[in-house]
């Protein structure tokens, strides 16, 4: 193969990586010091402990199973979307018999959908799951009613998410 043809092979590569980067660079996204394309794992799944009444924020998750790209805080409750994208959540809890309860997923500060346990006299288990898109520092986390139990004995309370796709949508 002559130089020629080696050196537009090249150049040509060079030139449609970095026109990939600099369009994901416009989009808000994700370039590294030497121009090319990051890829970023977000992942977590956290479980409450707590069986104490319920205050009025977000709940917190403090058992936390796995934490990759450190989004979640388990001292808030509260998921910071590290990268624009879409992501997944679910959610689900375990109320108390005879306690009835819901619980609201919510992304920076407005509701998104809910799960309700009437209690009727047995434990009832309620979960959802959601996909939403995210920009860069957005909120997520979970609220129940405020002064209720959630039955905390057993891993049944869960936040978790991932993302699915990395960009600006």
């Amino acid at each position: 193969m002559s130089v020629r043809v080696l050196f537009f092979i090249f150049i040509t590569f060079t030139f449609a990586h970095a026109r990939d980067c600099e369009g994901t660079k416009l989009n808000g996204c994700c370039c590294d010091l030497n121009n090319n394309v990051k890829e970023e794992s977000v992942a977590f799944t956290a479980i409450t402990t707590n069986g104490d009444a319920l205050p009025n924020g977000p709940i917190i998750y403090d058992k936390v199973v796995t934490n990759v790209g450190k989004a979640y805080s388990a001292r808030s409750g509260i998921f910071h979307a590290p990268v624009p994208g879409v992501y997944s959540f679910s959610f689900s809890l375990m109320g108390l018999h005879s306690n009835p309860f819901y619980m609201f997923l919510y992304k920076n500060n407005a509701e998104i959908t809910r799960l309700y346990t009437a209690g009727g006299g047995r434990h009832e288990v309620s979960s959802n799951t959601v996909y939403l898109t995210l920009k860069k520092g957005d909120e997520v986390y979970t609220k129940g009613t405020e002064g209720k139990k959630l039955y905390a004995s057993e891993p049944y309370n869960m936040f978790s998410g991932v993302l699915i796709k990395i960009g600006s949508f």
